[in-house]
């Protein structure tokens, strides 16, 4: 009976992630926050290395042409210590959008970044680079499968309010290709299946009005790969499930054009300059962690199906994995990451295939890789996965016969799958029925078929952890999240233990930037009014304490913090709820020590700082 409860319960894994996205058609339009013209879909950045870091924003013109502008990154948010700046032009050949790949920053530092276009400000980002050498901690939120009208992007919200990562890995399915669903909210544009390079534009444009999206791109750089849907469903290198040549035109054409809207859009770097086509590349965080973002979609994968003994099927080629190969035997980084889409874990109870769209479909190659790894003595490896709208830890044994799932022995790595944001998975909770699966299944340790939510990665240099979180409800914008399981694998093993509680940052959190633009620039550019107006902070330089005098347009919660000149928080006051007005108040700082600081006036949609001294 057990045996036929798991079929049932993996064919249903099955069916959600490959059938449950049914197109329909949407009408209502997406709704704009008209105070950000012209940069109405935010900034955002990604792929950070130790010296430089991608920025990214799209001016949305009045009339057609090229539009001139200007960024600045700096190390404040007032832009008064700005460490690189330069010009940019924007035109239609790449839909107005702007990428700009600033070097010769410092590594493991926070920086604020901003453009300037059209006799406006956009909003300011924030981003942070990978370290160099030894850093004691790091952390990675990864996420995948965010289909916009199946709900709310509530599990963006609850990453950003976090504030304790270095970077988000998404994982693929960034954007859907259907029409829609069954829509538990509208606004998605186009109506239609996306098919051509305008429909692809449209397509991202809807997502990343999204305030969650944008907010969250906002305050942290992106790790991204794509996986099918920023295509077509189930796309392999020459089709795709969801593509019919006859109606739909040439493969190629839907391909390239997917690919294009995707490197306008997103925050790749791309390894070979001008070829969209190849996204897999090695970011490197210092002597913690490499990071190898793989292509296991478009780039070389055969048509899913077939005998998976065949040696001429490929799920990522031989050149990339030739690639992955000498990267991998090169790093000098204690953790080796493998961000890819597709689940690289056995599952075929009984040797019957549930997934050939999964690295079971290709055993060929995956035994390549795992062969590579033990063969080359490549420890402490762990793999990222999106793409099924479930959540899994698991173990990766090279051969099931001889894995022993009490010691870990026989494991070539760990694998930690991350759930949807909000693509359709289980309709009910299935929790009595997991204990079948890991029964049958025993390098498994942990599934849940049911909620949305996210991962956090923490890595430090003898422990790295998966934990996982959720999200109540996706059916409307909710505040909550809960901490669902962590595992762990200790440094030098290749397989997972049940953590006791989850990760927190050691280190202390890094203030964000404001969520509205700034009011004006050193070019007397002005932008709609602020919400706080900070009038004097006296005396400065102080002895003991401060009085801040400042004017707000709003009532609402506000706090004031300060921070030494590294970013450390060393105080911080909950000022409560405030009425709108001019305001007094004083912060004793008694207990500092000489020296400069940051003080800083925030609520949830603004906050305004000020360089102070103590003496």
């Amino acid at each position: 009976m057990k045996h036929f409860v798991l079929l049932f319960l993996l064919s249903l894994l099955h069916f959600q992630s490959t059938f449950a996205d049914e197109p329909i058609d949407i009408t209502e339009r997406s709704m704009v926050d008209t105070s950000l013209v012209p940069f109405y879909h935010g900034i955002a950045s990604g792929d950070p290395t130790p010296n430089s870091v991608i920025i990214w924003t799209r001016v949305t013109p009045e009339t057609p042409g090229t539009i001139s502008g200007t960024w600045r990154v700096a190390l404040d948010t007032n832009f008064t210590n700005i460490v690189q700046s330069g010009i940019f032009t924007a035109d239609s050949t790449r839909d107005y959008c702007v990428k700009i790949d600033v070097t010769g920053l410092q590594p493991n530092t926070w920086y604020f970044y901003e453009f300037t276009a059209l006799d406006r400000n956009s909003l300011t980002g924030r981003t942070k680079t990978a370290p160099v050498g030894g850093s004691d901690q790091l952390r990675f939120a990864f996420v995948s499968c965010s289909n916009y009208p199946n709900g709310y992007f509530n599990v963006y919200n609850r990453i950003r309010e976090r504030n304790d990562i270095d970077a988000v890995l998404h994982l693929g399915d960034y954007i859907y290709e259907y029409a829609g669903v069954p829509a538990t909210r509208t606004g998605q544009l186009p109506t239609h299946e996306i098919i051509k390079l305008a429909d692809y534009r449209q397509r991202y444009s809807s997502y990343r009005l999204d305030p969650a999206l944008m907010k969250l791109h906002q305050q942290f750089p992106f790790i991204t790969v794509w996986d099918d849907h920023e295509t077509a469903n189930n796309s392999y290198t020459n089709g795709a499930d969801n593509h019919t040549p006859g109606t739909e035109g040439l493969w190629s054409a839907r391909k390239s054009a997917g690919q294009q809207a995707n490197d306008e859009w997103l925050l790749t770097r791309l390894p070979e300059a001008g070829n969209p086509n190849r996204i897999w590349r090695k970011i490197s965080y210092g002597n913690l962690a490499d990071l190898f973002m793989l292509d296991t979609r478009l780039y070389d994968r055969s048509l899913q199906g077939g005998n998976t003994n065949d040696s001429t099927r490929h799920i990522i080629g031989n050149e990339q994995l030739q690639w992955l190969k000498t990267e991998m035997a090169n790093s000098t980084a204690k953790w080796k990451i493998l961000g890819q889409q597709v689940m690289m874990g056995n599952l075929n109870p009984f040797g019957l295939m549930l997934n050939d769209d999964q690295w079971d479909g290709y055993s060929v190659e995956r035994k390549k890789l795992y062969d590579f790894i033990l063969n080359s003595n490549i420890k402490n490896v762990i793999v990222l996965t999106g793409d099924i709208h479930t959540a899994w830890a698991m173990d990766l044994p090279y051969n099931q016969a001889t894995y022993n799932p009490s010691t870990g022995a026989g494991s070539v790595g760990v694998e930690f799958v991350c759930t949807s944001v909000t693509s359709s998975s289980s309709p009910i909770p299935l929790d009595p029925l997991y204990p079948i699966v890991s029964a049958v299944l025993p390098h498994i340790k942990y599934v849940d078929l049911y909620k949305k939510g996210y991962g956090i990665l923490d890595l430090k240099e003898t422990t790295a952890q998966g934990d996982f979180y959720s999200v109540p409800t996706i059916t409307q914008l909710n505040p909550n999240q809960a901490y669902e399981t962590g595992y762990y694998t200790v440094e030098n093993t290749r397989w997972l233990k049940k953590a006791s509680a989850k990760t927190q940052q050691l280190a202390p959190l890094f203030y964000q930037a404001p969520e509205t633009p700034r009011e004006e620039l050193t070019t007397a550019i002005k932008n709609k009014k602020t919400d706080i107006i900070l009038l004097s902070a006296y005396p400065n330089p102080f002895i003991d304490q401060i009085t801040v005098q400042f004017n707000l347009a709003t009532t609402a919660p506000f706090e004031l913090s300060v921070y030494d000149m590294s970013g450390k928080l060393v105080k911080q006051e909950n000022l409560g709820q405030l009425v709108k007005g001019l305001h007094n108040k004083t912060i004793k700082l008694d207990n500092l020590a000489n020296g400069i600081y940051k003080l800083v006036l925030s609520n949830a949609q603004s906050l305004i700082e000020r360089t102070i001294e103590k003496f």
